[in-house]
């Protein structure tokens, strides 16, 4: 399905962003994972050589530019963006929060969604088109009283995402985004298991999301079959945000 095709994912050492990569690999694309962890070029090489991996901090525009640029050096083109990394911020009430704090989240989250957005679109105009995937959340389409970075950031994601589907639609740049539930990957592991008992009570499938599910989701909205599908916020929750 994806012969010939490149494809970044950040992210990509772990959970939904490692479980992408690999489908994609097995779909026939070259993959460029980047992620902070230390181990990121062990992990590509654990994925085959059609993997490369670089580390990244994705809040740093320095850091996203030599992604790009290195994947445009090795590969000549960017069919697909899938801007999955991300982290969760702590759980203080915003009068709580620190500013230090809320902005850690919102450089990951929005900005770094932002900043590959912009330098990956950059490369697909001169390549005649793609299409890109950001990793929104369940608390981007409702609200949380737990997680108000969190929440606020991927909402500003939902809204990103609309405004470059319109904005590039007619250069053949597709850009959708993908908005899970709670999903059981590592950074659920230290989380003890009465309270992931909790989290899938809460949803009415009644139980947590898999990051193969979200994988094959990401995938569909890459691929040729989602051809006209551009600037949906697509929830993958078990329901969650259907209440």
């Amino acid at each position: 399905m994806f012969e010939g095709k490149v494809a970044i994912v950040t992210g990509g050492a772990s959970g939904i962003g490692f479980a992408t990569a690999k489908k994609l690999i097995l779909k026939g694309a070259t993959v460029v994972i980047c992620d902070i962890n230390d181990n990121i070029e062990d992990i590509a090489s654990y994925l085959g050589n059609r993997c490369y991996g670089i580390k990244c901090d994705v809040s740093k525009e320095d850091d996203v530019k030599l992604v790009v640029e290195t994947t445009l050096k090795n590969y000549h083109k960017i069919d697909f963006l899938v801007a999955n990394a991300g982290i969760g911020g702590n759980a203080n009430k915003p009068h709580e929060l620190s500013f230090e704090d809320y902005n850690k989240v919102i450089s990951v989250n929005q900005n770094g969604v932002c900043l590959f957005n912009k330098y990956v679109i950059s490369s697909m105009l001169e390549n005649g088109g793609g299409a890109i995937v950001n990793t929104s959340s369940m608390f981007g389409v409702v609200g949380t009283n737990s997680a108000f970075a969190y929440s606020v950031s991927k909402g500003a994601i939902n809204n990103m995402t609309r405004s470059l589907a319109l904005t590039y639609a007619k250069d053949n740049i597709r850009v959708n985004a993908v908005a899970p539930g709670y999903v059981d990957t590592p950074i659920l592991k230290d989380v003890p298991k009465e309270y992931k008992d909790v989290m899938a009570s809460s949803i009415p499938m009644g139980r947590l999301g898999k990051d193969s599910e979200i994988a094959n989701l990401i995938c569909y909205l890459l691929s040729d079959e989602a051809s006209f599908i551009t600037g949906d916020i697509v929830s993958i929750d078990g329901g969650f945000t259907a209440a």
